[in-house]
């Protein structure tokens, strides 16, 4: 009997059942972080322990035989020089003018010319930090360790530097305070006595180009026409921008008198337009010839009525006057058509002949508005250079007078001999403590060590591809997850075979887990979707003929006629777990040498049956995707109520990928840690590409790991069962295996009470 030491991990959590169809993600949740540190949490343990040791003894080392102590002094810099960054040209001055100051001076502070007269000082030559630092090495070294820095937002500039000996820092850092104090003052005076020259020279240059500058000026406003410049030589409004208003008026106009006209025109070519308009036709009513035409109407009309009062309406003379009547009825509706047609006609040949000398008025103004435009624009260059000019008048100006406030600047400073203001503000003093290091830097080792111990476990954690967690089959190939199944070691009793846990050990937690996967799958499809199923893995040693043993025993325990087919011609296992004698099976039938009926072995199970593989034909995968393979899953369906078929890998042969266009569904094993992610999304890339129907994934041999579920959850399950079940359980006398027509209750787990088999 194989016990669970106490100090392994717990499992990886089971989650719950999958939806077919979720798609998960492959992002990190906090719980996930939190679930991978207490899986690893023995190894941060260590590397903690360690990392710490060894931060806490260079802290210690430090402390105790490299201590620093520092000194620093303080001064006050202010500039009286000119505003800095004058030239000709006059370059902006930077807003971090001051900064740049400061910072100059305290890289100054450290140049090596004052660095080598620090050192041949009596005063620094008696500090311990002299004697030690080789002399080839002590220029560098004080470079190194001297720190020259401005304060924020301040006036100030810090000098300080960290010795071994508290009576050497405030020696040193206060001979550089006093040396630097000396030469900047002597730097800075002679400085401008140099700039002041170049800076005269400059000014008298700017003065002959605003002479030049103004003679330019006065030629070119001489070269322009009268009324370009207003009064003083300014800009004003010239004759030609009145022209050019004007003209833009006019050609606006003309442009939609001609929009205008053209629309008419439209309107009167369109067949279907307005045509005559009621005017027209009065104006044809009162033409001489209808009005003619109209009266002879009218008369005729007269007279016809005159004689059928006397002679009647069958009269010669009456229809003699009808008739006439009708002809000139007739003239007058084409003399008022006729009349009609030239009225039409004549306004037409009105608007085209006033739109064609519109568009020809509209022409002759663009043409008047383009010229102008082009007077326009020579004007406003002309006025563009004159802008100019008198724009370059300004800046030499400008200049020549910032050049002549800079000389007095450089005149008062050589005159008061003080270029640069600078003040001791603190002096150094000796060190009272030590400086360096301080007790947080070993606290911030111990921290530093258990962050680092965290994120090496963390970068192992996902480092680590393989599939070991229901959680990964979810999130990282988005698959339902149909159980998961406990390595056998892990167990509380001893599994002598796995593959027929279900009934030999019914009380065991692999049992457990079977029980669990039958109910996922009775959940996860109808139950006429559910006939056959294919149970597969991505390569062999992956446990899927445990799991398709197992799953038919619990299916046929649970009262359904099962059948289980050896597909895996390579390599058959079902015979060797059931103890079936006949070599004869599912390859004989695919020959069409024997029937289903015939080759059937019946088990212990009364429900359960078995179909070998019978011998290995030479062509396993066209066997298997042939019509008798069709005919044999019709058969078994009308015979049993579920097929479960064991076929090889999916990614060693393609007879999985032949047996899943056939059946209702695939289950596909994945033994954890044995499985890497990419070779299970292959595996399910190379299902899905024949439209392989999934019912989800069964994680097989889940170990133990901290953080997780089982660990408990065995504990919890043994605790709960009874001790006379445990103890036949631990003993292997729960139940006969495989008894002869052993009739097994659900349930319980065990025969029934009148069960003539029952121990």
């Amino acid at each position: 009997m194989t016990q669970v030491p106490a100090t392994i991990s717990e499992r990886v959590p089971l989650p719950a059942i999958a939806v077919p169809g979720f798609a998960a993600s492959a992002a990190l949740t906090p719980a996930d972080i939190l679930r991978m540190i207490r899986g690893r949490l023995v190894l941060i343990i260590i590397l903690s322990l360690f990392l710490s040791a060894v931060a806490v003894g260079v802290f210690l080392l430090i402390y105790l035989k490299y201590p620093t102590y520092s000194a620093s002094a303080i001064i006050e810099c202010v500039s009286n020089a000119p505003k800095p960054g004058y030239s000709v040209e006059l370059q902006r001055v930077a807003k971090d003018e001051h900064e740049r100051f400061l910072l100059s001076q305290s890289l100054y502070a450290k140049q090596p010319d004052l660095l080598a007269r620090i050192l041949e000082s009596p005063e620094v030559r008696g500090t311990q930090w002299y004697q030690l630092v080789p002399k080839d090495e002590q220029l560098t070294e004080l470079d190194n360790e001297l720190n020259c820095s401005p304060i924020r937002d301040s006036n100030y500039i810090r000098i300080a530097m960290g010795t071994r000996s508290p009576k050497d820092p405030h020696v040193i850092v206060n001979k550089l305070v006093d040396v630097y104090l000396q030469e900047a003052h002597n730097r800075a005076v002679g400085q401008f006595r140099d700039e002041l020259t170049e800076y005269k020279k400059e000014e008298n240059d700017t003065q002959k180009k605003i002479e030049a500058q103004i003679a330019r000026i006065r030629e070119f406003v001489g070269n322009m026409s009268v009324g370009v410049l207003g009064q003083e030589n300014r800009p004003g409004q010239t004759v030609v921008e009145q022209e050019l208003l004007s003209a833009q008026q006019t050609f606006i106009e003309l442009q939609l008198q001609t929009q205008e006209l053209e629309g008419i025109q439209r309107i009167y070519d369109d067949p279907m337009g307005p045509g005559v308009t009621p005017e027209d036709r009065q104006l044809v009513e009162l033409n001489p010839q209808v009005q003619m035409l109209q009266n002879q109407v009218m008369a005729l009309d007269q007279e016809i009525k005159a004689r059928r009062r006397k002679f009647g309406p069958k009269h010669r003379e009456v229809q003699y006057l009808e008739s006439r009547l009708i002809e000139t009825d007739e003239q007058l509706q084409r003399v008022r058509e006729q009349k009609l047609q030239e009225s039409l006609d004549l306004k037409q040949e009105q608007v085209r002949t006033a739109y064609l000398n519109s568009q020809h008025a509209m022409s002759l103004a663009e043409e008047r508005l383009i010229e102008v435009k082009a007077k326009q624009a020579d004007i406003e260059r002309k006025l563009a250079e004159y802008r100019r000019l008198n724009d370059e008048l300004d800046f030499f100006k400008t200049a020549q007078e910032k050049a002549a406030d800079y000389i007095r600047d450089v005149n008062r400073i050589i005159q008061e001999q003080s270029a640069i203001r600078i003040v001791l503000v603190q002096p150094a003093r000796p060190p009272i403590e030590r400086s360096n290091p301080k007790w947080y830097m070993g606290v911030g080792g111990i921290v530093l060590a258990l962050l680092l111990s965290v994120g090496l476990a963390l970068l192992l954690e996902l480092a680590d591809t393989s599939v070991r967690t229901a959680n990964d089959v979810v999130r990282y190939l988005n698959l339902p997850i149909l159980g998961t199944v406990p390595e056998a070691d892990d167990e509380e009793v001893q599994i002598e075979r796995i593959e027929t846990a279900v009934c030999e050990l019914p009380h065991s937690m692999i049992a457990e887990a079977f029980r669990t996967i039958r109910t996922s799958l009775q959940f996860s499809a109808p139950a006429e979707r559910l006939r056959t199923i294919v149970v597969t893995s991505p390569r062999p040693e992956d446990g899927k003929t445990t799991v398709a043993c197992n799953l038919a025993a619990c299916l046929a325990l649970g009262g359904r006629r099962i059948l289980l087919v050896d597909a895996n011609f390579r390599r058959p296992a079902v015979r060797r777990v059931f103890g079936v004698q006949n070599p004869e099976g599912l390859s004989n039938i695919l020959i069409g040498a024997r029937r289903l009926e015939n080759m059937t072995a019946k088990t212990q199970l009364s429900n359960l049956d078995v179909l070998v593989s019978g011998s290995a034909p030479p062509n396993p995968a066209e066997q298997l995707g042939s019509p008798m393979m069709r005919q044999l899953i019709d058969a078994a369906t009308r015979e049993y109520d579920q097929v479960i078929i064991d076929a090889p890998p999916v990614l060693l042969a393609s007879d999985a990928s032949v047996l899943a266009t056939l059946v209702d569904g695939v289950i596909l094993v994945l033994r954890a840690k044995g499985n890497s992610r990419g070779v299970a999304q292959r595996a399910i890339s190379v299902l899905l590409h024949v439209n392989a129907h999934m019912f989800g994934a069964v994680l097989n041999a889940a170990q133990v790991q901290r953080g997780g579920y089982f660990r408990e959850q065995l504990r919890t399950f043994y605790e709960y069962q009874t001790e006379e079940s445990l103890a036949d359980q631990r003993s292997g006398t729960a139940l006969p295996p495989w008894a002869p027509d052993a009739v097994i209750d659900d349930r319980t787990g065990s025969p029934p009470e009148n069960d003539p088999n029952r121990p």
